[in-house]
């Protein structure tokens, strides 16, 4: 008895899901990395403050234009 192959051929929306998936992944590790700029015992100044949380908005919107992590236009971070 041959095996078989029995998953299906990936459709175009399955690759486009899946790759949406992983820029979520991608930008959920870069909003973890940098989540300590948020926190109230933060070090940072209220200018450094406000720069992190535009960065921060700014990898949230992200998956409004990108559909991959191959056409994204990534924030800087800021320094």
């Amino acid at each position: 008895m041959s095996e078989e192959n029995f998953l299906p051929e990936p459709t175009e929306e399955m690759l486009a899901e899946h790759n949406l998936n992983a820029l979520r992944q991608l930008r959920q590790r870069y909003l973890q990395d940098c989540d300590w700029t948020q926190m109230p015992d933060s070090p940072l100044s209220a200018e450094k403050k406000t720069e992190w949380q535009t960065y921060r908005q700014a990898l949230r919107d992200i998956t409004l234009t990108a559909t991959s992590c191959s056409d994204v236009i990534w924030p800087d971070t800021p320094s």
